[in-house]
């Protein structure tokens, strides 16, 4: 599917308690109330899936999902990417895979903010031979989320543009050292064999920088919405704000001229609705920040994963002054983590993920994080109609070491691409979306941590697909692992 506004590729039984305009603070409220009050800890300052990332890198697992297995699709080609681990979230745009690098500050395992590249730019043309051309670098930082774009409009109309969100990982985030390395870069990458820089827009101190991001827009505007997960938390003073200007996790930049990207909006539930985020949690990871963002195709809409807070419906049809329309809200026992969402625009479906890493906890559900499938026709009222879950995620059977957690989804049509970790990719179903039923699916071999020196228990050594995309030109998937790099996979149902 395609934004006709900048020619790129769309990404990647509950009701929800109402939350509409006035009313928002009083479903917000309600988290706070039922859930836990959270109390600084070393780790605060890392995601739950980097806490977990470091969980791992404290244990030792016996076992685990190691050979492939695959339903209806095969790989038609694979870039392991010279071995170089941490690899993060895939794009492709005419002929050319990008995929992300993660990474994030911890003191005892410095390996966890690599330095030998950023984004890989994969030539596809020829599926079976994959082959690296170039390198998006940020130094000491992780640039896990990508998306490409051809401008429209404004002075470079025509060319093809990379937006890079940037996270700095090289030392603590109030360092003077991470000036320059938060936020986004933009590069020219019409040739993408030779990417040019064009600019940085830095989001700072004390932020961490931007996690994820999308490109959408409105008549010749073109915009990059992006998340800034913690920015409204305390620091450890309970005074000082993580972003001593004040301002929100979700951020609108108006980057039609992507020399010079200009800040237009931002949101936040403590700026805007008067709430404390550090006292918004429930479950394993209790924390409530903005995380992942999905615009409407005709830049209206603005669907936020606010982790803990749920999902949220934004009316940005101002960009200049984006409203809360709708708060998707989790029950009490759930363990929440509202992570990213892919919308429908036909049918007004969100297709929405819970990135749950805890199996097993106290007073909630059982099971990893899935799929849910919310109706988003009335974006004053969302509600869930349906939900997906794959065998190992529902938490029955201990399958060995391994991640059995959804990611991140994207729709096509009527079927919903998944990334599910260690459950490898998936492909579901949605024509009928209160019973979506799987179609497809391919697990990669595990690869072993390629960190060298070798190192033990830095990265866990199976199954690791982080994101896929598909190719609007060949209908090819292409699938992002953490350890093995790029698959290119063909569905053979078709």
């Amino acid at each position: 599917m395609m934004r006709d506004w900048t020619n790129r590729p769309k990404r990647s039984g509950r009701g929800a308690m109402r939350a509409v305009l006035g009313t928002g603070m009083l479903a917000f409220a309600a988290v706070a109330l039922t859930a836990v009050t959270m109390a600084a800890s070393p780790d605060d300052d890392l995601l739950p899936s980097e806490q977990q990332r470091l969980k791992e890198a404290q244990t030792t697992y016996n076992g685990g999902t190691k050979s492939g297995s695959a339903l209806n699709m095969v790989a038609v080609g694979q870039a392991s990417l010279e071995d170089r681990g941490f690899n993060a979230d895939v794009f492709a745009h005419k002929g050319f895979a990008y995929v992300g690098r993660w990474g994030f500050f911890d003191p005892s395992h410095p390996a966890f903010c690599p330095s030998d590249g950023g984004i890989a730019v994969i030539d596809v043309r020829n599926s079976a031979n994959p082959a690296q051309v170039a390198d998006l670098r940020n130094e000491g930082a992780s640039v896990e989320d990508v998306a490409v774009y051809t401008a429209n409009s404004g002075p470079l109309a025509g060319h093809d543009i990379a937006a890079v969100g940037v996270q700095y990982c090289a030392a603590f985030r109030t360092s003077p050292s991470a000036d320059g390395h938060r936020g986004l870069d933009l590069w020219d990458v019409t040739n993408p064999g030779d990417p040019v820089w064009l600019s940085h827009f830095d989001t700072g101190c004390c932020t961490r920088g931007f996690h994820e991001l999308e490109i959408g827009g409105q008549g010749t505007r073109t915009y990059v919405f992006a998340s800034l997960p913690f920015a409204e938390r305390h620091e450890s003073d309970g005074v000082t704000l993580r972003d001593r200007q004040g301002r929100g996790e979700v951020w609108i930049v108006d980057v039609t001229d992507p020399r010079q990207p200009v800040l237009v909006s931002t949101f936040g539930v403590r700026k805007d609705l008067g709430l404390d985020p550090d006292r918004i949690g429930q479950g394993c990871f209790p924390s409530t920040f903005g995380h992942g963002v999905d615009p409407s195709e005709d830049g209206k809409l603005l669907f936020v994963s606010y982790f803990d807070g749920g999902f949220i419906s934004l009316d940005i049809s101002n960009p200049r002054n984006p409203r809360l329309l709708d708060q998707f809200v989790y029950a009490v026992n759930e363990d929440g983590d509202a992570h990213s969402t892919s919308y429908d625009d036909v049918r007004k479906l969100l297709f929405a993920a819970d990135e749950d890493f805890c199996k097993t906890g106290p007073g909630i559900v059982p099971g990893w994080g899935y799929l849910r499938i919310i109706d988003a026709s009335n974006p004053r009222n969302l509600v869930q109609i349906g939900a997906f879950k794959t065998p190992h995620s529902l938490g029955l059977s201990d399958p060995g070491a391994g991640d059995y957690v959804i990611h991140n989804p994207l729709v096509v049509g009527t079927d919903v691409y998944i990334s599910w970790y260690t459950d490898g990719v998936r492909v579901v179903d949605a024509s009928n979306p209160t019973a979506p039923v799987e179609v497809a699916n391919f697990v990669p071999p595990a690869g072993k941590q390629p960190i060298k020196p070798s190192q033990r228990n830095v990265l866990t050594n199976t199954t690791q697909i982080w994101g896929v995309v598909v190719d609007p030109e060949t209908g090819l998937v292409y699938g992002s692992d953490m350890n093995t790099g790029l698959w290119i996979l063909r569905r053979t149902d078709r």
